[in-house]
């Protein structure tokens, strides 16, 4: 209870929080399991916040085996599809091998006259590791992506790298005149949102898919006696053009469809914008 009403970005909520755990402390008391105490403490978290970033889970071991980072593959009519599988912090383990991996499939890219970006079930990750990724496909002059505004901390901006990790001679931007089609599904999430949210407010890329989930609020983990995993928001993420974000919204695609027609719909689409039947 003490984590929430501390660190919780909205500090209002959470102290309405926070007062209506202490009065539930019996029924958290009485759950029999691990998941249905969790349970219980994340129906009284979303009941006050509506927040999905807050929440408590049961610790699970982690995946030995990832799906990889980054993965670009080529179709028909010059059209490189690229799939991100999550953003993750370069200072997490094997990081810095994961922001080279994003690194090296958008250079796979740059013969490609257009490329799609698959982002359906990226679950987010890190905020500056969007930044990177979202570099490579804007001109290298600075660009304002995103403001995290906290608590009880000054904001915080997100700007387009100066200079990208390939990048020791100045810049190297082949794809930032590029068109671009970002695929997203009820899936997307996150870090992962705010990736399409910019790309698409900037006019940028056109967003394929299905509505995302709708959360925009960077989140910091406590593990809870080695048992529970709980999840704070922590900040609220603005964009400047639209001095707003996708928090219970979602991300709402400019093209429409099932996630299962998303590729072909975008491949279709990116042929006719390359000027091809």
């Amino acid at each position: 209870m003490e984590l929430v009403g501390e660190q919780y970005i909205f500090a209002d909520k959470a102290e309405a929080l926070v007062d209506l755990m202490r009065i539930n402390v019996p029924e958290y008391a009485a759950a029999k399991t691990d998941h249905q105490f969790a349970s219980i403490i994340s129906r009284d978290m979303a009941s006050i916040t509506k927040d999905i970033h807050l929440s408590l889970s049961v610790r699970v071991k982690p995946n030995d085996y990832p799906p990889p980072v980054a993965v670009t593959s080529f179709g028909d009519h010059g059209i490189a599809i690229l799939k991100l599988t999550r953003f993750p912090s370069a200072h997490s383990p094997k990081g810095e091998e994961a922001v080279r991996e994003i690194d090296q499939a958008l250079l796979r890219a740059e013969r490609a006259k257009g490329l799609i970006i698959d982002i359906r079930k990226n679950a987010g990750g890190d905020g500056a590791t969007v930044a990177m990724a979202t570099s490579y496909l804007l001109p290298p002059e600075p660009k304002l992506l995103v403001v995290y505004r906290y608590r009880a901390m000054k904001p915080d901006e997100s700007w387009t790298w100066e200079r990208l990790p390939h990048e020791v001679r100045g810049a190297y931007r082949p794809l930032a005149d590029k068109p671009i089609f970002v695929l997203v599904n009820k899936a997307t999430f996150s870090a992962a949102e705010e990736f399409a949210y910019t790309l698409q407010k900037l006019g940028r890329a056109t967003i394929v898919g299905e509505r995302t989930k709708g959360g925009a609020h960077p989140s910091k983990r406590h593990i809870i006696d080695g048992t529970f995993v709980l999840s704070i928001p922590i900040a609220e993420t603005i964009s400047p053009y639209t001095h707003s974000n996708w928090e219970g919204t979602g991300v709402i695609p400019d093209v429409a469809c099932a996630s299962r027609d998303a590729v072909k719909i975008a491949k279709e689409l990116m042929a006719k914008k390359l000027g091809r039947k």
